[in-house]
């Protein structure tokens, strides 16, 4: 089906009560996991990629944006539920730049590095090229803690959005939707942690837009049903992710014999293909994730 427009994906969700999954990608594997995720269980999905390690300095091997977006929106426009393509939170204008032009559904521009008014300059310079194009740009006052790093443990600080100057942000930029800092930080799964929800109440009261979580990962489900019930309608999902299907991989090569035979095993799409273990299991996590976030037989 055409691929449907970020902010109509968001008001089915707003009046359906649920949220929309952003399943983070980084291979034709994953994107067509979270595809058959999506067609499994009827829901409307988000597909992309990080804005943070595709341009990292320090990658052994390069990634060709152009490519990613031709791959991922390809994808989108099969499937027979609404789907878009993001490209999630970079502080490269050049490559947030790019995407816009590349036919990304959404952007988003982050760098922490910069002040509030600095991000603000340069966000609503972004929004009015991207909304030119008819695309959607998503925004956030302070980044999470471990966006890009290694977190051992729930950090002190954990930069809960403040609601005047998020107001502010949100007004003087245009973004299309507001990434909200209500207790969560990016563990990478290893540890659960609970959101405030009375924050969350204040800010949904507050902001004109739909209100979106990062590093959900990490989040209790408990914490997560709840957090749409008060307003989120956009969840990102991305560490938990890698980590199904790196365990589904290294599980599949723990039982291949000495005298394999690399078709079977390497892209050969049977039952012994090690890659394939890796699908499964992402795509088995999507889906549970789907149901959770209520966004589930919604077409």
């Amino acid at each position: 089906m055409p691929i449907v427009p970020l902010p109509e994906l968001l008001e089915e969700a707003a009046q359906g009560s649920y949220a929309v999954g952003y399943f983070e990608c980084w291979n034709n594997d994953s994107l067509q996991a979270v595809a058959d995720a999506a067609e499994a269980v009827r829901s409307p999905v988000l597909l992309g990629f990080s804005g943070i390690y595709l341009p990292h300095p320090f990658r052994i091997v390069q990634d060709r944006l152009n490519a990613l977006a031709a791959m991922g929106l390809a994808v989108c426009k099969n499937l027979s539920v609404p789907a878009n393509l993001v490209f999630n939170e970079s502080p490269h204008l050049d490559w947030v730049l790019e995407a816009i032009d590349l036919g990304f559904g959404m952007v988003m521009f982050s760098d922490e590095r910069l002040s509030v008014e600095e991000q603000i300059v340069k966000v609503k310079e972004i929004v009015e090229v991207a909304h030119h194009r008819g695309v959607a740009v998503e925004g956030e006052v302070l980044s999470l803690p471990g966006v890009a790093g290694e977190l051992a443990s729930p950090p002190r600080d954990l930069r809960l959005t403040d609601i005047r100057l998020a107001c502010e942000f949100v007004h003087q930029t245009g973004v299309d939707t507001f990434a909200v800092n209500i207790g969560q930080a990016h563990l990478h799964g290893r540890h659960e942690m609970g959101l405030d929800n009375d924050l969350l109440t204040e800010l949904s009261r507050e902001i004109r837009v739909p209100l979106v979580l990062h590093g959900s990962s990490s989040i209790r489900r408990t914490d997560l049903s709840r957090a749409i019930q008060l307003g989120i309608r956009k969840i990102n999902i991305g560490s938990r992710l890698k980590q199904v299907y790196f365990e589904g991989i290294r599980d599949a090569c723990r039982v291949v014999n000495e005298g394999y035979n690399p078709y079977d095993v390497v892209g050969s799409g049977l039952e012994g293909d090690v890659l394939v273990a890796g699908r499964i299991a992402l795509q088995k996590t999507v889906q549970d994730l789907m149901e959770l976030f209520g966004s589930t037989n919604k077409i």
